[in-house]
């Protein structure tokens, strides 16, 4: 089930990043890697192949943990940046679980407090398990970025919970990493700080700069697409099918390579109807094409799938009571 959500592009900057740290050369590896950069998500499945192929080529034990030991915070995107601006760890933590979703779809962590002594993230596997080296590479990259922004203090982990099997003859690796007990094949992926350290002052604090960089995520985190693959694929596939002149549900599911009563079936499940996810495809279109200077009306009206401008014209005004080309003028003011 896991694998119906997306991760973004960003973590294949994580394995780049690394084999060019460790100068290692794998053409066709890095070809693979070069041209999913290029897409805004790929899913988990995708993702897990990249790492287990990484794994089988290198036969390096832990090879998660040590290409998060790679990741800083410039790599991480806004959320990173926000990690670092924060006043202590405590305000990091927070803007980590706020905005986890730039980073991956699906289970999210929760803080739990215990007894006022600890802080635990706990991923709740409501949607399936992800694979070990996916998680040590996600909490690895975690600890490593805190450890960053809090120099010269030294972060004081309680714990340490991965749900996959760990071997035992590896675990040592894991263990002088993150300098705590590392325990394997628990119920639920965690995280578990001293609550002493929330309090951490981070030296590159920037109150300033931090809420500019929170605006800057709560736009991204709004404009990311549906957390389902299959919806990605399908809003993806229908502008491929609008640009081609033909994007009714027969033909969108051949392009799926499914049913037309699977696509009616799978959407009613989801609470959604086809119509319902062409016009929404069609309205943000619509305003994405129009603030493009190089377009002309009837260019635009054909991009959106519409034989006629005067058709366009009169579905543009339903959704925003002002006709294309008053847009377009308002644009320019």
């Amino acid at each position: 089930m896991l694998n119906d959500f997306f991760i973004t592009r960003d973590v294949v900057g994580f394995l780049q990043h690394y084999l060019r740290e460790n100068q290692i050369v794998l053409p066709a590896y890095q070809a693979k890697l070069n041209e999913l950069a290029l897409k805004q998500l790929m899913s988990f499945k995708q993702w897990w192949d990249l790492l287990d192929e990484l794994d089988a080529a290198l036969d390096i034990p832990a090879l998660g943990l040590e290409i998060g030991r790679c990741v800083q915070v410039e790599h991480c995107g806004v959320l990173g940046y926000l990690f670092r601006t924060s006043r202590n760890l405590s305000e990091a933590l927070q803007c980590f679980k706020r905005f986890q979703r730039l980073i991956y779809a699906g289970s999210q962590a929760d803080i739990e407090i215990v007894k006022n002594h600890t802080l635990t993230l706990i991923w709740n596997p409501e949607f399936g398990y992800s694979s070990q080296l996916s998680d040590e590479l996600l909490l690895t990259a975690m600890i490593n970025i805190t450890r960053e922004i809090v120099t010269p203090l030294t972060l004081n982990l309680v714990k340490v919970c991965f749900t996959q099997n760990i071997k035992e003859q590896h675990l040592s690796i894991y263990e002088s990493f993150f300098a705590c007990p590392v325990l394997s094949k628990q119920d639920k992926l965690s995280l578990s700080f001293q609550i002493s350290d929330l309090s951490f002052p981070i030296p590159h604090e920037d109150q300033t700069l931090h809420s500019l960089l929170g605006k800057q995520a709560e736009e991204l985190l709004s404009h990311l697409p549906e957390d389902d693959m299959f919806i990605v694929d399908l809003r993806d596939t229908i502008i491929r099918c609008l640009h081609e002149g033909q994007a009714d549900a027969a033909v969108v599911a051949r392009q799926l390579n499914i049913s037309d009563r699977t696509l009616h079936r799978r959407l009613k499940v989801k609470g959604k109807v086809y119509r319902d996810v062409l016009k929404d495809i069609r309205k943000s279109m619509a305003l994405r094409y129009l603030s493009d200077d190089k377009l002309t009306l009837a260019e635009v009206a054909l991009l959106l799938g519409y034989s006629e401008q005067s058709t366009f014209s009169r579905a543009f005004n339903t959704w925003y009571g002002k006709s294309p080309l008053q847009y377009k003028r308002e644009l320019l003011c």
